[in-house]
């Protein structure tokens, strides 16, 4: 069976702030499972309502480069551990220039096989105040 995204995929542990703009809730920063120019899978311990939509900071190594869009839910799942969800949005409202430069980096990235990515501990606050 043919993939039919439009966007590679690329398993990455980066991580993700985000927002379910809840009155006097604050951000949470969690760990991305996977992410391409159109979406991404992240882990959570919250259960979030499919459909809805949320706010979410995407950190890409290497330049630390901050990704901001609105993200619709698109499915919910338990993952194999007890309250932790895997959640799949799909990216709205992001600025072309974030989706191409998003995207130019998972292609290259994908493209070196023994290419590894990983956050530095300096970079965790996801550019504290953002």
């Amino acid at each position: 069976m043919a993939d039919k995204r439009k966007n590679k995929r690329l398993k990455a542990a980066f991580l993700v702030k985000y927002e379910t703009g809840r009155v006097g809730e604050s951000a949470k920063i969690t760990n991305i499972r996977d992410i391409s120019a159109g979406g991404m899978r992240f882990m959570t311990r919250e259960i979030l309502q499919e459909s809805a939509v949320i706010k979410v900071k995407v950190m890409a190594p290497p330049d630390g480069r901050v990704f901001d869009a609105d993200a619709r839910i698109l499915r919910v799942r338990r993952a194999n551990r007890k309250f932790i969800y895997s959640v799949a949005v799909h990216f709205e409202n992001i600025s072309a220039s974030d989706r191409a430069a998003l995207d130019g980096f998972i292609e290259d990235a994908a493209s070196h096989a023994d290419t590894r990515i990983c956050i530095d501990q300096a970079q965790i606050s996801l550019k504290k105040g953002s």
